[in-house]
């Protein structure tokens, strides 16, 4: 228990946001904002924009967290001798210089992990009509997530319930992969009575390296045996599947998966004279599609009848064959056939598909305030899943730099306040500010940098509101569509 915590609240500081809305809402993201909606890059005032590079990661929970600590502090801490206690471990004598890491669990009604990380590679997109982009991306990305786990699962709630007395388990899906991919994104404006719609498509090849899920398609009810030893269940669904280099550690140049993914959306723009277009509204529907894996191992444990696992029979597989190891106890233990419950040799996972709203105001074209509306949509038991995100973000935008101040609810239950900024070709930011700060609970944690390059004058690319179009007032000197 004390690793599992330990690897949980301790990823941050070993990579570097959800949906980084403090970056990708920036005028100038560019390709980059396609990965909130994938009609924003037509917004870009610019010709053409490069992704050199970008990484980010993000780790949230409400089961477990580390107490009076900050990410900024684990950082200084890397190298140190730190001893991990569980708070009712903790010994009373330590010594005033120990340098101890504590950890604790809470007490919700459901419970919910998620991490990412994304690498975005070399990316880029350019204006080719003076109402048309169209951009590449590259991206690798690796995603586990669980969501609406019963509260009996919690660490206090499951010690509390006694030896033999049935309670009853609640559905529940989780979900791990990773993946690489390349896009193309594509975004036309078309000038409108009242202002400008911009329609924006990215089709996506994906590469499944590797992946895994569960699913307990029903509620069933189970009871614990003494001392840990066991449990005895009845009247259950479970569906797993999982890649044979589940456990490998090395070797992500293997791809046993292929698959497409799709993004579609719109971004409307009002036009009220002002010079610029005072209000925005956008919707998009992301990561439409899946995988589908081979080389795998797809199981099904289902019985009426009361079934009984114990848990030494679980303890010694070794680390390289422990996922295929224990389907197949669990098949021993259910069927009485260490192969009964294996039903396919492939299985399709689907990606996490999200419905994202935006709703812009500009009090200057280049002052404005963006919410920002990400909802996952569960496609199938076989599927990653993404929480909620509901987001506040002021910002400023210049030519050589931008400065945000995300508001954002996270899973309707953690308010977070984050920064991002830009400075030339570098970006950085972070959707939780305070996890750098010293915190009570510690439980998440986010942070994405990155470089991009765009023309160094001030160039724009015709997608902006000027007096040439429908004789209104301009906002700059003219210059060619296509000039670099």
């Amino acid at each position: 228990m004390r690793l599992l915590i330990t690897a949980l609240l301790l990823f941050p500081i070993l990579l570097q946001a959800q949906m980084q809305v403090g970056w990708r809402t920036d005028n100038y993201a560019g390709i980059n904002s396609a990965l909130l909606n994938p009609a924003l890059p037509s917004r870009t005032p610019y010709n053409w924009d490069i992704n050199l590079g970008e990484a980010s990661f993000f780790l949230a929970n409400n089961y477990a967290y580390l107490e009076n600590t900050s990410i900024s502090a684990l950082l200084r801490q890397r190298n140190s001798d730190v001893d991990v206690y569980f708070r009712q471990d903790l010994p009373t004598d330590l010594p005033a210089e120990q340098e101890t890491l504590v950890y604790d669990f809470f007490q919700n009604n459901s419970y919910y992990a998620e991490q990412l990380v994304q690498i975005m590679g070399p990316s880029f997109s350019v204006q080719i009509t003076p109402q048309t982009r169209i951009g590449l991306f590259t991206r690798w990305q690796t995603m586990g997530q669980g969501r609406n786990l019963d509260e009996d699962l919690g660490y206090y709630q499951w010690n509390a319930i006694p030896n033999f007395q049935e309670f009853s388990l609640d559905d529940a899906r989780m979900a791990i992969a990773a993946w690489g991919e390349l896009g193309l994104n594509v975004s036309h404006a078309i000038e409108t009575g009242g202002g400008s719609l911009i329609l924006g498509a990215s089709v996506r090849r994906l590469w499944g390296q590797r992946a895994a899920y569960f699913a307990s398609r029903r509620p069933f009810a189970v009871s614990k045996l003494p001392e840990n030893s066991g449990l005895e269940g009845i009247d259950f669904e479970i569906e797993a599947g999982f890649t044979e280099n589940i456990t490998a550690t090395e070797d992500y140049e293997d791809s046993p998966g292929k698959g497409w993914g799709v993004d579609i959306g719109m971004l409307y723009r009002v036009d009220l004279g002002d010079g610029f277009y005072r209000w925005e509204f956008g919707m998009g529907l992301l990561d439409f599609g899946g995988m589908r894996f081979t080389e795998s191992q797809q199981h099904i444990f289902n019985s009426s009848d009361l079934a009984t696992t114990l848990t030494d029979n679980y303890g010694s597989f070794p680390a390289e064959q422990s996922v295929a190891l224990a389907a197949q106890q669990l098949s021993d233990d259910v069927f009485g056939d260490n192969a009964a419950s294996r039903v396919a040799d492939e299985f399709t996972l689907g990606l996490p598909t999200s419905l994202s709203l935006q709703a812009t105001y500009r009090f200057q074209e280049w002052a404005k305030i963006e919410a920002v509306y990400l909802a996952g949509i569960r496609v199938g038991n076989a599927s990653l899943n993404r929480n909620s995100v509901f987001a506040i973000v002021p910002r400023v935008d210049r030519h050589w730099w931008s400065f945000a101040l995300p508001v954002s609810l996270y899973a309707t239950d953690q308010l977070r306040l984050g920064m991002s900024a830009r400075l030339g070709p570098i970006f950085l930011g972070t959707d939780q500010l305070g996890s750098f700060f010293r915190k009570d609970q510690l439980s998440s944690g986010d942070f994405y940098i990155g470089v991009k390059l765009f023309p160094l004058g001030q160039g724009g690319n015709g997608n902006g509101k000027r007096a040439k179009n429908k004789g209104r007032r301009g906002r700059g000197r003219e210059v060619e569509c296509y000039k670099f």
